[in-house]
């Protein structure tokens, strides 16, 4: 943003997506307290900026004292001043990210240092949303095609701001597809946690082809001398869209032929989960994949990209920014960088499950789930522990019908777990709750002990609390447990025996 005292009379002035003028006060989205009572001159200004309007227009249509208007509207974030034109000759660049924000949040320093010499296309892919940092602050604001909305326009005004354009693709958020509908506050209370889980779960087979359609799509309407696409960081919607470009690659390489192919690391996953990038690049290098790394210093644009950044006012800016601003200093060098990979060769190995999905989709533990699964194939009664929701269990529970066939399940789960377990009656399950806490679970393992009788026992507790459901499932050794972080390896491998 130019400063205050450097109003330039071209730059264009456009009202930021998430304010609206109520009577003579402004009003956040989702709030009923009103941010600032205007004047008569500044709710004159406000209705001006129904379109973009330029400085000197506000100026003719308002006076000179608008200049200080404007500043104060800059400062308090109620509009922008945008660069009213950019050069011609610039090359097009496809930029792809899974979520509204994801792209500026990674590289954003270098979008604006490049927005001279390219022309950016954000394409968001999980365009369709419900996803508010309201809903955690107990607000009842959950309407989809409201809030797809309010992001939508979030992402064309980042995109204007650095002389680009924006696409919503269309795809539905992980989230949402927990449940596609209007969702009430009392819903979210209660499935808060198996929403959250289910962001983390390796996507279906549908929905990997359903994105892999889109960016085909994106790539024939949108020709580019780049794409830029993410790594993959440990969020469904972020794998899906870093499979569905290489399952795309690999399946129409005329498409990206003479393209550029560039890859970023999702903030604040790259500083929040390093181990899970790191995971990543080494599932590309074994599936054939050759990268060659370019650093970017942004130090001159870091100030613009928190700028650039807070447009997304919708979304837990402020709560990603230490561990964005974390992800700029990996380097180890002095100074802000961020980070692409140029990919030189393409992998040459595709998991049909996805290279970066199937990397996370428990293959540490999968010869262990296998050799479980063998052995108590022809069980009749199955025990089922989940400390914690799975995000998909109705899924998850048809997975497990298919892998015992004759097997009635014993089914206990901890309070978060009641609302998305109870929204999936069967007659092979038996629904047993146990009381929060770690003390509830250690009584349940004394019963289990004292017990005769030894069942096949799956234990989810998620990876927080892997250990402590390993050293319970010690106190019952005559049954055959396996513990896990996830569902998705005992999924992934009755997917590779179909």
């Amino acid at each position: 943003m130019t400063e205050p005292h450097k109003l330039q009379s071209a730059y264009l002035l456009v009202r930021r997506p998430h304010v609206y003028l109520r009577g003579n006060a402004l009003f956040w989205v989702a709030s009923e307290k009103p941010q600032r009572q205007l004047s008569e001159p500044e709710a004159r200004f406000w209705n001006l900026m129904q379109r973009p309007v330029s400085v000197n227009e506000a100026r003719m249509a308002c006076g000179g004292a608008v200049d200080a208007i404007i500043c104060e509207f800059l400062r308090s974030q109620y509009c922008e001043m945008l660069e009213p034109d950019f050069p011609s000759s610039r090359r097009r660049v496809l930029v792809i990210e899974p979520h509204a924000d994801d792209a500026v949040l990674s590289c954003g320093g270098t979008l604006w240092l490049r927005r001279r010499e390219c022309a950016f296309t954000i394409a968001t892919m999980a365009s369709r949303s419900n996803h508010t940092r309201y809903q955690e602050l107990g607000c009842d604001y959950f309407d989809i095609n409201e809030i797809t909305q309010i992001r939508r326009r979030e992402s064309e005004l980042f995109a204007a701001m650095i002389g680009g354009d924006s696409v919503s693709v269309g795809m539905t958020d992980a989230a949402l597809r927990y449940r596609d509908a209007n969702w009430t506050a009392d819903f979210f209370l209660r499935h808060r946690m198996s929403i959250r889980s289910r962001t983390a779960r390796i996507a279906e087979a549908r929905e990997r082809e359903r994105w892999a359609s889109a960016v085909r799509q994106l790539l024939l309407e949108h020709p580019s001398a780049e794409v830029w696409f993410p790594l993959g960081g440990p969020h469904g919607d972020h794998m899906l869209t870093a499979d569905a470009c290489f399952a795309v690659f690999a399946s129409a390489p005329s498409l990206v032929a003479g393209r550029v192919l560039r890859i970023y690391p999702e903030a604040p996953y790259a500083a929040r989960n390093r181990q899970h990038m790191r995971d990543a690049l080494k599932a590309l290098s074994s599936s054939g994949a050759v990268l060659e790394e370019e650093l970017i210093r942004i130090d001159a644009a870091s100030d613009q990209k928190r700028r650039l950044a807070s447009v997304y006012d919708s979304q837990n800016i402020e709560e990603m920014r230490a561990d964005t601003e974390a992800g700029e200093l990996m380097s180890g060098r002095a100074g802000r960088f961020e980070l692409l990979w140029t990919l030189k060769a393409l992998p040459g190995r595709a998991d049909p499950s996805g290279i970066v999905s199937s990397a996370f989709a428990g293959r540490q533990q999968e010869q262990e789930v296998a050799q479980w699964l063998a052995k108590n194939k022809e069980a009749k009664h199955v025990r089922v522990l989940l400390s914690m929701p799975t995000g998909q269990w109705a899924s998850d529970l048809e997975a497990l019908c298919v892998a015992f066939p004759h097997a009635t399940f014993e089914l206990y789960v901890a309070p978060a777990a009641e609302a998305e377990v109870g929204d999936v009656p069967s007659d092979r399950v038996e629904l047993l709750r146990v009381a929060s806490g770690a003390l509830a679970w250690f009584v349940l393992s004394l019963r289990f002990l004292l017990a005769m009788e030894s069942l096949p026992t799956l234990f989810y507790a998620g990876d927080r609390r892997l250990s402590e459901a390993r050293l319970l499932s010690k106190l019952w050794p005559r049954s055959d447990t396996l513990v896990v972080a996830s569902m998705d390896p005992l999924v992934h491998v009755l997917r590779a025996r179909r």
